[in-house]
């Protein structure tokens, strides 16, 4: 018996000096290294011991991944340096990393398009997260109403914020249609016979949606930098006024393109453009189709466009 009792506090502390020498599961580590092209820099991780990482990009946005790919992250503003953050779990605890990345300075085309690298070009839908602004096409733009966010939707015109727009550095130019049409002025369809869907309230955009439409082929498009811009406006449809907006930054169209809204005015001014997000000014005309003066330009709509994902 004496024996027995011996063998079980030999085996006890056996276990327990087999137990206090077991290594500890190691806590993760984890190194940054990026790559920048224009404003989309592409994080590589470098890790050991770890199963999940928040990712927190330095303007904002924030990751939570179960992976240790690469991860590619689009930044807002160009010529500036953000600070990144990783937290890194895995079973022996948590740990951390950071970096910095530049976003260069962008030329226009760059901002717009991509650059060379965006071989499928860079695209562009109108944004459902900002209003619309009604504006008089005087030399300033005038504020006439301010229209909320989703106003398209409200309408029923939410299939516009679908529809891509898609610019290719070397000029040309493309339309992907989701929703089968495009945003339009409503007196242009009446006037050119194009079947469209009527705004379920009635409203002061004069939008419509233009469906069915096949976008135009074989499209390119111009940056206009420092243009002096004139338009043919009339406020009483009847007399005809000359409006130059000038020193403006424009995009122009061929062979019957339009940029998110299809209207009479095939150039619309460029208000702000960054990497991921551009404010346009576009040309409408609300006349009745009867009208003398159809086509002149009665109402400018401001609105935001965003990157597509």
């Amino acid at each position: 018996m004496k024996m027995y009792f011996k063998l079980v506090g030999l085996l006890s502390l056996g276990l327990m000096f087999f137990g206090a020498c077991k290594p500890a599961t190691p806590v993760p580590t984890a190194i940054i290294t990026s790559s920048v092209a224009n404003n989309v820099v592409t994080f590589s991780l470098k890790t050991t011991n770890s199963s999940a990482y928040n990712w927190k990009f330095g303007d904002g946005d924030t990751a939570i991944v179960y992976s240790s790919a690469a991860i590619v992250h689009a930044y807002p503003k160009d010529g500036t340096t953000y600070s990144v953050s990783l937290l890194v779990l895995g079973p022996g605890g948590e740990n951390t990393a950071s970096t910095t990345v530049t976003i260069p300075t962008m030329t226009p085309m760059d901002k717009l398009t991509g650059g060379s690298s965006f071989t499928n070009g860079k695209a562009w839908r109108v944004s459902a997260s900002y209003g619309i602004t009604l504006a008089a096409p005087d030399s300033i733009m005038t504020l006439v109403e301010n229209f909320p966010i989703g106003i398209l939707t409200n309408i029923q015109l939410s299939l516009a914020y679908t529809d891509k727009y898609i610019f290719f550095s070397n000029g040309n130019y493309s339309i992907n249609n989701l929703g089968g049409g495009a945003l339009a002025g409503l007196t242009y369809c009446a006037a050119k016979g194009i079947p469209n869907v009527a705004p379920q309230l009635t409203d002061s955009l004069g939008l419509t949606y233009a469906t069915p439409l096949t976008p135009p082929d074989n499209l390119n498009f111009s940056w206009n930098a420092g243009k002096n811009l004139t338009i043919a406006a009339t406020s009483d449809g009847k007399a005809t006024t000359y409006v130059t907006y000038r020193n403006v930054n424009t995009l122009s169209f061929s062979n019957g393109g339009y940029f998110g809204l299809l209207d009479y005015a095939s150039e619309c001014v460029v208000l702000l453009l960054a990497p991921t997000q551009m404010t346009v000014a576009y040309f409408s005309s609300d006349l009745p189709a009867q009208s003398p003066q159809i086509g002149k330009i009665t109402s400018v709509l401001i609105v935001t466009l965003e990157v597509v994902p």
